[in-house]
């Protein structure tokens, strides 16, 4: 079922780098540049340089819906898209150890110019890792990482409870 509605997407879509997840809801404007981040921070593994929060988003303990902007600025015609859970928060940053726990196969954008994409990528339903189990007020991290057609990675996360 996810194939077939993947196809479609992947047909009609056009990546470019940096992602802003727009469901469950992202955990902030990592795209921004200064002295300190002259490219951003969505290079920074695991959580595009956020630390975690508190103030998280509800999202079905079953799975649910991941939607995302792979292309906020102009940049790669291709890239490769990874949707990641990660649990806890004893890892960097207060975030998760790690996010080792794929949620769906990856896939891959292709686009035919480099300009932004102008629209929204939404999976309805993206199920829970194989074999994990989460309660209503576990804590975890949706990470969507675009890897870009050079071969870097830029991270956004959702926080989720």
């Amino acid at each position: 079922m996810l194939s077939s509605i993947l196809l479609p997407i992947i047909a009609s879509t056009l990546a470019a780098a940096h992602t802003v997840i727009s469901y469950p809801g992202w955990r902030g404007n990592n795209l921004i540049t200064n002295e300190t981040f002259p490219y951003g921070m969505q290079w920074i593994y695991p959580c595009g340089g956020y630390p975690t929060t508190t103030n998280r988003t509800y999202w079905p303990t079953t799975g649910g819906a991941v939607a995302f902007q792979p292309g906020w600025f102009q940049g790669h015609q291709t890239a490769f898209l990874y949707i990641n859970l990660g649990f806890g928060t004893d890892g960097p940053g207060g975030g998760p150890p790690n996010m080792s726990f794929p949620m769906v196969a990856p896939f891959q954008l292709l686009g035919p110019t480099k300009n932004p994409y102008p629209g929204t990528v939404c999976l309805p339903q993206v199920p829970l890792p194989v074999n994990t189990t989460v309660r209503a007020g576990d804590l975890a991290t949706i990470q969507v990482v675009e890897l870009a057609a050079h071969g870097a990675s830029l991270f956004s996360v959702g926080f989720v409870p």
